[in-house]
């Protein structure tokens, strides 16, 4: 359980919680559930818990992490639950809905926007390091995502930590007369004047760690699914329009 343990941490750190009701589970199940996830670590924050499709296991979400436990609360597994009838993976379906649910809750204000143009199709997240290649790489193509009606949003992740050169120049785009402007440059490989001012950089490296980010470039799409890495443009396209 030490994972579930960890992840439970970065969920508590972000303040990005939501409490799910659901009619089918009883407030005293609930409460039995919830009382064993404090066990795991104090102040776990409030979980949403629902009937699972495995009768007696309840569907345990945690912003977008998923487990399942038993009603008594006595066993918990932290794993895919597969339909075979369908072939569908229906944890992945249940961390997409809580993926959408909590990046809703992220404030857009906080983030650098690259807006489509024209009628928006679609919204794609991006926790990007300035200092990763494919991240240039996917910052390239951003108009031509923009072409297809798709709005990029940039959240920061820099994945050498707090305090390092990576998280200065972050800082520095985000305090930036032209945010959008400053990355455009930063991306370039061109040095950015150093600036400091209110940011949310240390905010998105908190919410990083909730959504379970672990590289650089990854995508939250629209529809609540993850991709974990560089992805061209052409084919980013097809996808969201499947």
């Amino acid at each position: 359980m030490n994972g579930l343990k960890k992840s439970l941490m970065a969920l508590a750190l972000t303040g990005l919680i939501s409490t799910g009701v659901s009619a089918n589970v009883t407030p005293e199940v609930k409460e039995v559930i919830q009382q064993q996830l404090l066990k795991i670590i104090p102040n776990a924050p409030q979980a949403s818990i629902e009937q699972s499709q495995i009768p007696g296991m309840l569907e345990v979400a945690v912003g977008p992490l998923v487990i399942y436990m038993s009603e008594d609360g006595k066993y918990a597994f932290n794993g895919s639950l597969i339909n075979l009838d369908t072939r569908e993976n229906l944890t992945d379906i249940a961390k997409a809905k809580a993926r959408t649910q909590a990046m809703a809750k992220v404030q857009e204000s906080s983030m650098i926007m690259y807006p489509a143009k024209g009628e928006q199709k679609h919204v794609v997240t991006v926790f990007s390091d300035i200092d990763c290649p494919y991240c240039h790489k996917l910052h390239k193509e951003i108009p031509e995502m923009n072409k297809a009606g798709i709005t990029v949003r940039y959240m920061a992740y820099p994945r050498s930590g707090i305090n390092s050169p990576s998280y200065f120049k972050a800082v520095s785009a985000w305090c930036a007369d032209d945010p959008a402007k400053a990355m455009d440059d930063a991306m370039a490989g061109k040095s950015l004047p150093k600036k400091q001012c209110e940011n949310p950089v240390s905010m998105h490296m908190q919410q990083a760690q909730y959504f379970g980010v672990n590289g650089t470039p990854n995508l939250i799409l629209d529809n609540g699914n993850m991709i974990p890495g560089y992805v061209p443009a052409k084919e980013l396209i097809q996808l969201l329009n499947q």
